[in-house]
């Protein structure tokens, strides 16, 4: 039997699936001008997505910032830069020609990196107006997200705007917490741009079936190309486009062949530019670093695809938790913050029945195209192509991976809320009271989650605290840390930066009064300490044991320990590292172990035979152990590496003079006072 809605009217059980709209319909849409139609809700939904981010303002660069922006080489040309920027990829612009090399499969995002030349040319290097256009664009991504929903499932005439469908996903969508990696990051402009294009072109592509106008197919066909640009996820949306079709038109086999032809151009167009600019021969590839394929360190054969398959379906599970729970949040799920599993895990066993649970509900509900079928497929659509499932994404799980999915889960939750009154037949002010409540505990995270995303030193300490695991997370504080100690300690205490850095590190120390040295000390020992815990997580990983190296270097460890770590940096790099050789033999060089030294410098060269520093040092040593013909000989490869440098000169000039030949002496002591500026 029909239950009475609040008017004494019948409301059929059915009235939540889906409807029609058509000219000749009986719902409508209000045009923005029309009568009746309001723009109070747009207003509250912009000024919403606003409010929680304005924030971010303030906030500087972290983690992957400088890649598109302050360290992108053709970024910084402005102008000038946008044509690099269009015919290379992403990566290149920061990594040069290692790009490739460091980042498989190639990445083709010009339109965010347009968009940050532009800002360059205009504003020069201010975050501060970076992070302001990522929130004007994410609030422009709410608005045409709630004016689809609203064309889509029209708002019955007399009832509240803020208890529609349309208004309250929109809202949720605007809070929801686990959209900060996106908005607070600058680089997530590229999220934020494809999921804003995608919507453009997804509501040009339903006008044209109610209107029936080729122009809306362009213009949709324009806009997915730049939705593609943006960034490749994109891509997803082919599916999505006749997924809408089936449940919100009434579209004849001749419209979607159209629908087809003029989206399905665009995707060509962006594959072969992708495959001109890019390697895209190497997208199946992967990585032999575990910090860019997460399943590196798999057994072959069965054994390791079943746990392959079971690690990625078991982070299904995480993102259905954050997505209805998002605390705590983190940038980082790199090696190990999420071991490997396998098919016997409860873990997995629970995400796998939920997971074919969702998607066998959803195929249920393909015939009475009711909504929480279309919002589950639309989740499962756009997350698909950064599951790891069909493509290894270089990370076992990312925030950001779900942007684009979440709009599937916030119509979801808006389609439970706003039906809940009626299903459960709750007093009248209950749904509004539960939206607000749920809308209040998304901004206080949000807002609060903004400020970890101030700066590098800020969002990495912050992080490590969640991701324990996380060999990277962990080595990126290290490095921070090591960065500071090495800076002008006085410029970090005027900006307000060191005692921050104190605080998040539970520091109890008043940086106004302490001596600089206690502060470095302070420092690297927070270095060290982060880097060994990295290193007892993933002893692999040379880089890390180099800076390991000069950390406890700087801390007056023991010499015999520093040397270990240089050697272990250097055991682990094919063909020897340079920088650890080199700098072992400096520490030979403080013991007085002249021989020991020399051997090191030896040793860098063989990694890397251009170095003037070792070359400098090697003919220092022979020097000092009276081995002249030597000393004279790696004295000249130096003046070939470096013809300007004095000290070589002096050095000779010395020889020479030892040696009675003061002609020789004094031509390379004249040298040496010309090059240093004298007479």
């Amino acid at each position: 039997m029909a239950k009475k809605d609040t008017a004494g009217k019948p409301t059929n059980s059915s009235s939540h699936q889906p409807k029609e709209q058509t000219k000749k319909g009986t719902q409508s849409v209000s045009k923005p001008g029309s009568p009746g139609f309001s723009y109070i809700p747009y207003l509250i939904i912009f000024l919403f997505a606003i409010g929680i981010y304005a924030n971010t303002i303030g906030n500087q660069q972290a983690i992957d910032d400088p890649i598109v922006f302050t360290g992108n080489k053709f970024v910084q040309q402005g102008f000038g830069g946008i044509k690099d920027i269009i015919t290379h990829d992403a990566s290149v612009g920061f990594f040069g020609d290692k790009a490739n090399e460091l980042l498989s499969g190639g990445r083709y995002r010009p339109l965010s990196l347009v968009s940050f030349a532009i800002e360059v040319q205009l504003f020069g290097n201010n975050p501060g107006i970076a992070h302001g256009i990522n929130i004007l664009l994410f609030a422009l991504t709410c608005l045409v997200l709630f004016h689809l929903l609203s064309y889509l499932l029209p708002q019955k005439k007399g009832s509240a705007f803020y208890l529609s469908i349309a208004f309250v996903a929109a809202m949720l969508f605007a809070g929801h917490p686990i959209h900060t990696e996106a908005v607070a990051n600058i680089k997530g402009r590229d999220e934020i741009m494809s999921l804003l294009f995608s919507l453009m072109a997804l509501y040009s592509a339903v006008k044209y079936t109610r209107e029936n106008k080729i122009r809306d197919l362009i213009v949709g066909g324009v806009l997915f190309l730049l939705a593609l640009l943006s960034k490749e996820n994109a891509i997803t949306f082919l599916a999505i486009i006749p997924l809408t079709y089936y449940f919100f038109t009434q579209a004849r086999v001749r419209e979607y062949a159209a629908m087809a032809g003029a989206f399905i151009a665009p995707v060509l167009v962006f594959l072969i530019l992708r495959s001109i600019y890019t390697q895209t021969g190497a997208v199946t590839s992967e990585s032999t670093e575990i910090l860019n394929n997460p399943f590196l360190y798999l057994p072959q054969g069965t054994a390791g695809m079943l746990q392959r398959y079971a690690t990625i379906i078991m982070t299904f599970l995480l993102y259905y938790k954050l997505l209805i729970f998002p605390h705590p949040l983190t940038h980082d799920y790199f090696y190990n913050e999420i071991p490997y599993v396998g098919v016997s895990n409860p873990w997995f066993i629970v995400s796998f029945v939920v997971t074919i649970g969702l998607l066998v509900y959803a195929v249920m509900g393909l015939r009475k195209k009711s909504l929480p079928s279309y919002a589950i497929l639309f989740y499962f659509i756009t997350f698909s192509i950064v599951s790891n499932l069909f493509i290894n994404v270089g990370s076992l799980m990312t925030e950001r991976f779900v942007f684009m999915g979440s709009v599937g889960f916030c119509l979801l939750l808006a389609y439970l809320l706003v039906m809940a009154k009626d299903r459960f037949d709750l007093p009248a002010q209950s749904v509004p009271v539960a939206i607000v409540l749920l809308l209040a505990l998304y901004s206080v995270k949000t807002i609060s989650r903004n400020r970890d995303w101030y700066d590098n030193t800020t969002l990495l300490i912050t992080d490590a605290q969640t991701s324990t695991h996380s060999a990277k997370v962990l080595m990126g504080v290290g490095d921070n840390l090591l960065i500071m100690a090495n800076a002008n300690i006085d410029s970090l205490r005027q900006t307000g930066h060191l005692q921050r850095t104190m605080d998040l590190l539970e520091v109890h120390v008043d940086v106004a009064t302490a001596a600089d040295t206690t502060i470095r000390r302070i420092l690297l020992e927070k270095a060290e300490d982060h880097m060994k815990r990295s290193l007892t997580i993933y002893p692999g990983r040379g880089p890390a044991w180099l800076m390991l190296g000069t950390t406890a270097y700087k801390l007056y460890r023991p010499a015999a320990e520093v040397i270990s770590y240089y050697a272990r940096a250097d055991s682990l790099k094919p063909g020897g590292d340079y920088e650890s050789r080199y700098n072992i033999g400096c520490i030979y060089i403080d013991q007085n172990q002249l021989v020991q030294a020399k051997n090191g410098f030896l040793k860098a060269l063989e990694a890397d035979p251009k170095q003037l520093p070792s070359t400098f040092n090697l003919a220092v040593m022979y020097m000092k152990l009276n081995m002249i013909d030597s000393s004279i000989w790696w004295f000249n490869r130096s003046m070939e590496l470096n013809p300007g440098e004095p000290a070589i000169y002096n050095n000779l000039a010395a020889i020479y003079k030892q040696q009675g030949d003061t002609p020789k002496a004094e031509e390379y002591a004249a040298r040496a006072r010309q090059l240093a500026g004298g007479h």
